[in-house]
């Protein structure tokens, strides 16, 4: 033990299943923002630089509410924290139709960021709070509803542009009247759910009234630092695939855009598939067993799409790979919720925050290894597989 004052136990939700489902709202909700930036820019009139700038800003946004969140969450609650950062994003969403110059696009996107980040963090510690039977299925249920809202994002604004709709260089407004309806839109169906937010009944906070420095002696602990590599090497896999994908696919096998894009359509739908199969066969095998096997198949996978000669059997591979990422992620929080009950927003916090490290750098190695060959980038899964095995191990030890 840490020498630290024992964390109280969290009063039980009086209806913990309409918790659950305003939880699995707002974590569709993060899906949507963590790629909206990405959906609008092709219709945005600026340069390379400033694309580039708006991309990061959101990421910035959450990285920043991430690494201060957590101690947060464990004394003042969830429902507060979840108020704010709902509050924050619908007033951005709101905004951002207005914003007529780069520096109001700039700040909007990390003001919605950083709401994004507080959301994704407090959601996945109030459903590992409610559901601490069966935290890592839960957990797995959520990331449905984050891969969902992902989707959603890039479809809801295609749907909504005019053919030939992008903005002429220089200029910031929004061009297709559409996306700006649809942005409103988003932004009034956050405020909705706001509403069961403040009037439902939360988990009181698990440590209300303990000094930050308490709370962050369980940093002090090598197993939170361990979840937070094993987290580490998650998110850079996943988050190289998903930039990385399409670009192997067009590039190998000479598929057009279309095709490409199908491409890494199937490795995220094979990622919503596996998480909700997940929730289901964790019961039987058990989180270590999960965790073993989700790593031999994104391993298997990607040994597969290496040495495959047409974009079938590529295919097949990219497949693979996808439902084998698919749990690792919040099946890997659940038995970090179980080995640290009392303090899941501290712990989430420091452990998401080395998962985005991670996701940031996943891309930018890729691009790395790729100067030596596309198919080249296929050995950041198959190397970061050993060590998520590897880590498994160690924090699975009875």
């Amino acid at each position: 033990m840490l020498g630290m004052s024992q964390p109280s136990k969290p009063a039980t939700a009086t209806h913990p299943a309409p918790l659950v489902l305003t939880a699995h709202a707002c974590m569709f909700t993060f899906g949507i923002i963590l790629l909206l930036m990405g959906s609008l820019l092709p219709t945005l009139g600026v340069n390379n630089v400033q694309a580039g700038n708006l991309g990061s800003f959101p990421l910035a946004g959450i990285l920043v509410a991430t690494v201060v969140i957590g101690p947060v969450l464990d004394t003042v609650g969830a429902q507060a924290v979840l108020a704010v950062a709902l509050g924050l994003i619908a007033v951005s969403l709101a905004l951002l139709p207005e914003c007529h110059r780069y520096a109001e696009m700039a700040a909007v996107a990390l003001a919605y960021g950083l709401g994004g980040g507080i959301l994704n963090t407090a959601t996945n510690a109030l459903v590992a709070d409610l559901r601490a039977e069966g935290r890592g299925a839960a957990l797995n249920r959520l990331g449905v509803s984050f891969t969902l809202g992902a989707l959603a994002a890039p479809l809801f604004m295609s749907l909504a542009s005019r053919p030939g709709g992008a903005a002429l260089a220089g200029s910031t407004h929004f061009p297709a009247l559409g996306q700006a309806t649809i942005l409103r839109l988003l932004a009034a169906a956050t405020a909705v759910i706001l509403i069961p937010v403040v009037g439902l009944r939360f988990p009181a906070p698990t440590r209300s009234g303990s000094h930050l420095t308490d709370l962050l002696g369980v940093l002090k602990e090598p197993m939170v630092w361990a979840f937070g590599l094993l987290l580490f090497f998650e998110s850079g896999n996943e988050n190289c695939l998903f930039v990385w994908t399409g670009k192997m696919a067009a590039g190998l096998f000479k598929l057009n855009a279309r095709g490409a894009a199908l491409t890494l359509g199937g490795l995220t739908a094979a990622m919503g598939i596996g998480r909700l199969s997940a929730s289901q066969y964790l019961r039987f095998l058990g989180s270590r067993k999960t965790l073993l096997l989700s790593a031999a198949v994104v391993a298997a996978g990607a040994a597969i799409t290496y040495t495959a000669k047409d974009i079938g059997t590529a295919l097949v591979g990219v497949m693979a790979v996808g439902l084998g990422m698919s749990a690792i992620f919040p099946t890997a929080l659940g038995v970090a919720g179980d080995r640290f009950p009392g303090q899941t927003g501290t712990v989430f916090g420091a452990v998401m925050t080395l998962a985005l490290i991670g996701g940031t750098s996943g891309p930018a190695l890729g691009g790395w290894l790729a100067l030596h060959g596309l198919a080249d980038v296929l050995w950041i899964p198959m190397v970061s597989a050993v060590a998520i095995a590897t880590l498994t191990l160690v924090v699975t030890r009875r």
